[in-house]
């Protein structure tokens, strides 16, 4: 196990196929309002940490609990219907053997280096206590929405996306490799925490634009699309209809590797 190596980013190349594209940072939520060393922009108030006893509930703050994931890695699971059919809390992969999976298949593969890839590690652990997300929920966002590459492009369908988790209309949304650290942890604060125009994923847990009841699935599928069919968290409204499904599987162990939710059905 790699562990923590990452943290003293010294890091030895992987060599490894691409993965699968999720295709989930073109969708866009068009419906949801959402230099030097960087100041680092986040909502003011409440918002900024997550507070509904519901959504805490997905949040664990030790980085060390956890399963130990699919075995066979490019395994996947076809997850559809309401919240309640999504896996729990208690079936995810720890987020240390989580992060080493996707630093092998995805960070490594997109070409972050060494110290970028500790850098990733650092914010999401930093973001995660400050915002009382879990960082497992963190990490998978940022591998579907950009494969973790911390040079990804925005894209707009009438909203502009951009950084490792395609925030809603960044106000610094471009990476510095003068300003490594700074500029990534910034890019989670803006997915996590929002952005002064729009929610993260810690608003979609407080019930902010859209009444998500703070359970995770519906989060994720209001981070996704901007609206949710809650009794069909595959229906894609207009995004990526397995996007809630890929997230569950990513917690799971999934390298997006493989047919994903392709061989699903979904619509």
């Amino acid at each position: 196990m790699l562990i923590l190596s990452f943290l003293i980013a010294a890091l030895t190349g992987l060599a490894a196929a691409l993965p699968i594209d999720s295709a989930s940072a073109s969708d866009r939520r068009s419906a949801l309002s959402h230099g030097g060393p960087r100041t680092l922009f986040t909502r003011n108030g409440a918002g900024s940490v997550v507070t509904n006893p519901t959504g805490l509930s997905f949040y664990d703050p030790t980085f060390s609990d956890g399963t130990a994931g699919y075995s066979t890695p490019n395994t996947y699971n076809c997850y559809s219907g309401p919240a309640a059919n999504f896996p729990p809390i208690s079936t995810w992969m720890d987020f240390n053997d989580m992060f080493n999976r996707n630093q092998q298949y995805s960070l490594v593969v997109v070409g972050d280096s060494g110290p970028e890839q500790g850098a990733i590690y650092n914010a999401i652990v930093s973001v995660s206590q400050q915002a009382k997300v879990d960082a497992r929920v963190i990490l998978a966002v940022i591998i579907q929405e950009s494969t973790g590459n911390v040079r990804v492009g925005c894209t707009n369908n009438g909203v502009e996306n951009c950084g490792l988790m395609q925030s809603f209309n960044p106000p610094d949304p471009t990476y510095d490799p003068n300003n490594m650290q700074s500029s990534i942890t910034q890019m989670v604060v803006d997915g996590t925490q929002g952005t002064p125009a729009g929610s993260g994923l810690v608003q979609l847990f407080n019930n902010a634009g859209l009444q998500t009841g703070g359970n995770l699935w519906n989060v994720l599928r209001g981070y996704n699309s901007g609206s949710i069919d809650f009794n069909n968290l595959s229906d894609p409204k207009g995004a990526t209809a397995s996007y809630v499904s890929d997230v569950a599987n990513r917690l799971l162990g999934w390298n997006g590797y493989g047919n994903g939710g392709t061989v699903c059905g979904f619509a």
